[in-house]
């Protein structure tokens, strides 16, 4: 699966000066320090426009990296791609660097570039090794002042969803309390109920407690009320429910998740949090349930449409919802 993040192209985090510069800012614009990864960063009239991530075994079966190229330059017309690859084993990243400076051809942006324990080359694997420090690069540096974290691996990303095993008891009271409520709730009232609770948790994040993270979670269980819900997201809220439903998802029981996992996903995608979305997905299949939104959820992945779509799809939805 492939991570995406979108930046806002009218407001660059930075300015991006040398390979440092470049490595520097990698780890904040996808979220997180890549491992045995091979990042895409495309570049359209001088700003970046995707940054995409993908493991370097899931692009090495032949045509799945030029593919992927492809649907890049397809989306951007006359983007220019730089490559970094990070691995273990300098061989194999080298070998998809080149296959895919080939297939770019003047495509490429800048020199092919690789990181490999604590060092990093540029160019090919035969050049001059120099020290990999992302942290210590101003760009790293003004990235943090502009709020984009850079966690140690992805798989914090997935961590971070997890629910507290000593709230177990909690949580289950939080929803079979929430469930008594839901049962007594009219139909028609569901979907009021959770926009009305989701506004008033966006507005005050810090007054939402167990027993509300579970009402939404239960309330967003009624198909209405979800799609209701789903047509209210704006990019402009999209961080504000980031936040929100990832509290909901870590508020949850097992297999309770699934349609808090699907919300938080969309909310991701929206806010440019390609990655996190990706993981969403993924902890969706490991629970083996896709509800309604993953199918979008998944094509928008893999398309790698960017969230400034997000209005059109929206309309789009509304007009086939009210067919």
């Amino acid at each position: 699966m492939t991570d995406g993040m979108s930046q806002d192209i009218s407001t660059p985090v930075t300015r991006v000066r040398s390979v440092p510069d470049l490595l520097g800012i990698v780890p904040h614009l996808l979220g997180f320090h890549p491992e045995e990864s091979l990042v895409m960063i495309v570049i359209a009239q001088g700003r970046v426009v995707l940054t995409a991530r993908t493991g370097l075994a899931d692009v090495g079966p032949d045509c799945h990296l030029e593919l992927m190229i492809d649907r890049m330059l397809l989306r951007w017309p006359g983007a220019l791609l730089w490559l970094v690859g990070y691995c273990d084993d300098e061989r194999d990243a080298w070998t998809l660097l080149h296959r895919a400076q080939r297939h770019l051809g003047d495509a490429l942006a800048g020199d092919l570039v690789c990181v490999c324990d604590g060092r990093y080359r540029v160019g090919n694997r035969f050049g001059a090794q120099y020290p990999h420090d992302p942290g210590a690069t101003t760009t790293a540096a003004e990235a943090t002042l502009h709020g984009l974290q850079a966690r140690h691996s992805r798989a914090d990303l997935a961590r971070g969803l997890r629910a507290d095993p000593g709230q177990a008891d909690l949580v289950e009271g939080a929803w079979m309390d929430g469930f008594s409520r839901f049962a007594e709730l009219p139909e028609d009232q569901r979907a009021d109920e959770l926009l009305l609770t989701l506004r008033r948790g966006l507005a005050h994040p810090d007054r939402l407690d167990l027993t509300d993270l579970a009402w939404l979670g239960i309330l967003v269980t009624d198909p209405d009320a979800r799609d209701r819900a789903v047509l209210s997201l704006t990019n402009a809220a999209a961080d504000g429910w980031v936040a929100v439903w990832t509290r909901v998802v870590r508020a949850s029981p097992y297999g309770g998740q699934v349609q808090p996992l699907a919300l938080l996903a969309l909310a991701a995608w929206a806010a440019g949090e390609g990655a996190l979305q990706s993981v969403c997905l993924e902890e969706l299949d490991v629970l083996g349930v896709r509800p309604g939104l993953y199918r979008l959820l998944d094509d928008l992945n893999a398309g790698m449409v960017p969230p400034s779509e997000w209005p059109l799809i929206r309309r789009r939805l509304e007009e086939l919802l009210e067919k």
